[in-house]
């Protein structure tokens, strides 16, 4: 999206919230916190937030970067946290019941050709002929994550690809980075792993294997989300529309090949190669925001049916597009 058509939107209606009008009334910026991921996908986010457009659109952002995504759920429907970007859990299908916390656009898909999503990950010496049949996982000490959400659908999915189910396998649950040294250390035989680069997984690539993603079983199915709190879905819908579009055109710009120094920093703090890391693919993210109704209904659906949930819940209790809809308009 070109600057002068972001800015254009100040001559227009109800887009007097836009970033120019910000900027010429004069007004003290918002401040807004915001809960994210330590990994590579939020680079879209750090490339908005590098390049000002928060703070042309009239916000002080503050990234706090979490590894536990039930943290990151408790801090927005406990109000202390307004924005969370985030991947699909149970937490937030039973938070969103009764607190008020909503999807607000959609981020992240488990691409076919693109990323790693929903991969599993094992010793090549425990499963000589690969991962490609999930079959072989059967009696296996699995990890499918840190808590109850997408990895573990993508780990029933491809069970049940192959007439399993969680009853087959050993499911243990832990954080990534302790899912990843368990790995290689032999104590669990595979992992569900939605990173792509990790030091210690590719200094030791030629000893793993790994299955192919979710994207094989449900192509591009929408794993991640951007999430208000109280403050900005109680505010004026104007407020989270500007958040959004500045977002959307850091997310435009990353697709289009503008790199952040976030992904630079990323990798050189993990003792990763620079050029390897930022030349990965990027055709993974929705980049007008839209929210596939679709993957939602999928992962309520098998929610009820592992019993995580205790009731079923409308895709229309968990998503308010009022914000994403202004953004579009303006």
């Amino acid at each position: 999206m070109r600057r002068r058509e972001f800015l254009a939107g100040c001559l227009m209606g109800a887009t007097i919230l836009g970033t120019a009008c910000f900027k010429r009334n004069g007004s003290a910026r918002q401040k807004l916190r915001l809960t994210a991921g330590r990994g590579l996908t939020m680079s879209s986010l750090f490339l908005a937030y590098e390049q000002g457009y928060f703070r042309d659109a009239g916000f002080d952002i503050e990234i706090v970067q979490l590894s536990n995504p039930l943290y990151a759920m408790t801090l927005l429907a406990g109000g202390r946290a307004d924005v969370a970007f985030a991947g699909l859990s149970t937490s937030f299908l039973n938070t969103a019941r009764k607190l008020p916390v909503k999807i607000i656009a959609g981020r992240e898909l488990a691409s076919p050709t693109c990323g790693t999503m929903g991969s599993i990950y094992g010793l090549r010496r425990n499963f000589p002929d690969g991962l490609d049949n999930p079959a072989v996982l059967k009696g296996k000490r699995v990890c499918g994550g840190p808590t109850l959400g997408f990895s573990h659908f993508a780990l029933d999915t491809q069970l049940e690809s192959a007439g399993l189910s969680a009853a087959d396998v050993q499911s243990v649950n832990m954080p990534t980075m302790q899912a990843v040294a368990s790995l290689l250390g032999g104590s669990i035989d595979a992992a569900v792993l939605n990173v792509e680069y990790d030091r210690n997984l590719m200094l030791r690539a030629s000893e793993l294997v790994r299955g192919p993603g979710l994207g094989r079983y449900h192509p591009n199915f929408q794993c991640s989300h951007i999430l208000f709190g109280a403050t900005l879905l109680a505010a004026d819908t104007g407020v989270g529309a500007r958040f959004l579009s500045a977002y959307l055109r850091g997310a435009q710009e990353f697709a289009r090949g503008r790199t952040p120094r976030f992904m630079e920093e990323f990798a050189r703090s993990g003792g990763l190669d620079v050029q390897a890391v930022t030349s990965a693919c990027r055709d993974r993210f929705s980049l007008d925001g839209s929210v596939d109704l679709h993957s939602l209904e999928l992962f309520v659906n098998w929610a009820l049916r592992k019993k995580y949930i205790s009731e079923s819940v409308s895709t229309s209790d968990l998503v308010d597009l009022r914000f994403l809809r202004m953004a579009h308009e303006n």
